[in-house]
């Protein structure tokens, strides 16, 4: 699915905004200013940026106006998220090249299908995927042994019986890194979600501090292999 960057100053816009994008599929990365969220786009790309529009340093509308004056940017799409609701609000959101305009207070089955309208005009990019449950790369350590069952350039998905929470900092073993002839660099617990019957947690980590190089390993393995095709 999609990666999407929601940047507001409020936390709990935050974590509601996270859970129901997450809950529809999507890779959902936040920011609670907009220093913050150059920075995550400065690193990684995004099929799609919500931003509030009041907020402390730089608004919103600074924050979209410099992302659509960076030419890098041209195929993220934007949407206003505020409370602001008169005329000349909108109309200044649109002269900074929003898409679209998303009024507060957040209405989760609206926020969805706003997003799904969005995606209907522009897409999301198609990232590489190796699904690695069943190979050879697919085991890793955190003391004990856990089961990696995808890699991406963004990170790794794993499934294990330890407690993982969103916002750890873990460092692995990962068997498919010998692969690359690279030791798998400290990652962060971005969600994490237990199921309630087998007790078993998948989680979803990003890697912290990654360079271009090792980054380049990784995309050019993963084409050679088929992208989203299953590892053989």
């Amino acid at each position: 699915m999609a990666r999407i960057l929601v940047v507001d100053d409020d936390p709990d816009i935050l974590k509601m905004a996270d859970a129901v994008l997450s809950s529809v599929g999507h890779t959902v990365f936040t920011a609670e200013d907009a220093m913050r969220a150059m920075e995550w786009l400065n690193h990684i790309d995004f099929d799609l940026m919500l931003s509030d529009a009041n907020m402390p340093l730089y608004s919103g509308f600074e924050l979209v106006s410099t992302v659509r004056n960076n030419n890098r940017f041209k195929d993220l799409s934007i949407a206003m998220l505020t409370g602001l609701r008169e005329r000349k609000d909108v109309e200044r959101a649109v002269n900074a090249g929003v898409d679209d305009y998303i009024v507060k207070p957040l209405d989760p089955l609206i926020l969805i299908q706003k997003v799904n309208a969005l995606f209907e005009k522009k897409p999301p990019l198609h990232y590489p995927e190796i699904l690695l449950s069943g190979t050879s790369w697919s085991q890793a350590s955190i003391r004990r042994t856990l089961t990696v069952d995808a890699v991406s350039e963004l990170g790794v998905r794993v499934s294990t019986d330890i407690a993982l929470k969103a916002g750890q900092s873990v460092d692995l073993e990962i068997d498919f890194f010998n692969e690359l002839d690279a030791k798998c660099p400290p990652l962060k617990v971005l969600s994490a979600e237990v199921n309630p019957e087998t007790g078993i947690t998948t989680a979803q980590l990003i890697f912290l501090g990654a360079d271009e190089q090792l980054l380049q390993k990784i995309r050019r393995w993963l084409y050679q292999h088929g992208g989203a095709q299953k590892a053989a």
